[in-house]
């Protein structure tokens, strides 16, 4: 295999180290989880300065509310924030839970589209909690020693085994090899791509 080109190793090792962090975050909240994995990347971004301060922004206020509602769903419910687009994951026990959640993702200023895609189900438990992040991880490290793939444009999550993928790909070529490798990971039950493609540079 390829290996990375300059400009693009140096942002990956960044990356890594990041990855190691959150690794070893205790097992708490899906929150502390999305917050850690996502400051992990910003060097190498399709994403303007701008776009990441205000997605930034957004998350911080989202995690705020889910921690301020009196349901708990911060304990339950992660986020990810993508150039204004809110993906809700987790898993709840009731489909108000769920709808609860979704409302919130509506509430900061700057929100685009919000996709729920919160699991009801009383699955879940430390063994998946482990499960998942070792999932991530895993998934996270082989896009970030491939060649084909600018890791820093994808956000990986992972669910009781499903996968979510978010972000913005260069090209189709690229987001095809990064479903690959996400469906063929160990212990992945399923994978869901929210990732768009960026249009062609003229």
């Amino acid at each position: 295999m390829a290996e990375p080109t300059a400009s693009r190793a140096a942002p990956r090792v960044f990356g890594a180290l990041g990855l190691a962090a959150v690794f070893a975050l205790p097992a708490c909240a899906p929150t502390l989880i999305s917050l850690g994995a996502d400051a992990a990347y910003t060097a190498s971004e399709e994403r303007t300065t701008g776009e990441v301060v205000d997605d930034n922004k957004i998350k911080i206020e989202l995690n705020k509310l889910l921690v301020d509602d009196s349901l708990g769903l911060w304990k339950d419910v992660g986020t990810v924030v993508y150039r204004g687009r809110v993906l809700l994951i987790g898993a709840v026990e009731t489909p108000e839970a769920k709808a609860k959640a979704g409302s919130i993702g509506h509430t900061p200023e700057g929100v685009k589209e919000v996709i729920n895609d919160i699991q009801v189900t009383d699955e879940g438990g430390i063994g998946s909690f482990v499960n998942d992040v070792a999932i991530e991880k895993s998934i996270q490290v082989k896009y970030l020693f491939d060649a084909d793939i600018d890791s820093a444009n994808f956000r990986v999550r992972s669910v009781n085994g499903t996968v979510y993928l978010i972000g913005l790909a260069e090209s189709r070529a690229e987001l095809d090899k990064a479903l690959a490798i996400a469906r063929t990971t160990g212990d992945v039950k399923n994978v869901v791509n929210y990732m768009r493609v960026q249009a062609p540079k003229s």
